[in-house]
């Protein structure tokens, strides 16, 4: 697994890269992948219009909206999706994964996090699984360092093995990230994997003081219940295939709206704007990304 990532962060480069070069040393391939995979893990920083994409020779897709203070790497596995009966088994409501079943695939997805950690920044991070959630057949575990400036990985796991993994960490302009208004949510949005067929959506994020649930209203499957727990959230979906050109054009991930479900009981609408720190201009402003094959 370690060999597939070193070689999806080899081949970032979307231009044809000669036989003799060494990407992982040169200092203009070092500054193209850290410009094309630069990405914000919660809106915290100034935005732009760049999306990083990586394609595969299946057509698999992962896209995460972005700036430039942050390092991502996504890693997509053959048969990522395991067919239509795995994405019927899907549900709207997560279910608790067994104790034995979570600890496995949080250890693997930490595993997976150190090692992107150390491929990107050269440095061990103090990763800790925050959200771990089962939907059908596929278990997602959500791991981040719990910092100011925040390193999150996530996992999708099924038949205890990682089918996508891919997040983000702070570069060197990263700024602290600020806090989330009670009551409220704070999230990035538009991380997608996606073939010819399907794709699936994941959005993870931070919620406010006073914040025991949350529901995202979704394009593809209506009301999507999130897993919320020690202060973040996690979920995702399935949806209609998507294409680099049809992400470009929206930058709100397939989400409609976001509800937050308070201690109390009650409920509060969040807009995307104040979920993902962005105006409504830079909401409806199409965005510019390049691709990148992964074989």
């Amino acid at each position: 697994m370690n060999d597939i990532l070193d070689h999806t962060l080899r081949d970032l480069d979307p231009a044809v890269t000669p036989a003799d070069l060494d990407t992982s040393t040169d200092l203009k391939a070092r500054s193209l992948l850290a410009r094309v995979v630069a990405a914000d893990p919660m809106g915290a920083h100034a935005p732009t219009t760049s999306s990083p994409r990586v394609l595969t020779a299946r057509r698999l897709t992962m896209v995460s909206g972005g700036v430039a203070a942050g390092i991502a790497a996504a890693l997509l596995l053959p048969g990522v999706f395991g067919g239509g009966t795995a994405m019927a088994a899907w549900t709207a409501t997560p279910h608790t994964v067994s104790s034995d079943r979570a600890a496995e695939a949080q250890e693997k997805c930490l595993d997976k996090a150190q090692d992107t950690a150390g491929r990107t920044t050269g440095r061990k991070l103090d990763f800790r699984p925050v959200v771990t959630e089962g939907r059908g057949p596929w278990t997602l575990v959500y791991v981040n360092d719990d910092s100011s400036h925040l390193a999150e990985i996530r996992c999708l796991l099924r038949d205890g093995d990682i089918a996508a993994a891919g997040g983000t960490t702070p570069g060197p302009d990263a700024q602290p990230l600020s806090p989330v208004p009670a009551g409220s949510a704070r999230a990035a949005l538009g991380s997608v994997v996606s073939s010819s067929e399907e794709s699936m959506r994941i959005v993870t994020g931070r919620v406010g003081a006073g914040v025991v649930g949350l529901e995202l209203s979704t394009e593809a499957k209506g009301s999507v219940t999130a897993t919320v727990t020690g202060g973040y959230f996690a979920a995702w979906w399935p949806d209609a295939p998507t294409t680099e050109e049809r992400e470009n054009a929206s930058r709100r991930g397939g989400v409609t709206g976001v509800t937050t479900i308070l201690q109390d009981g009650s409920r509060r609408s969040v807009s995307l704007e104040e979920l993902t720190g962005r105006t409504s201009a830079q909401l409806n402003t199409p965005a510019t990304g390049g691709s990148v094959k992964l074989d």
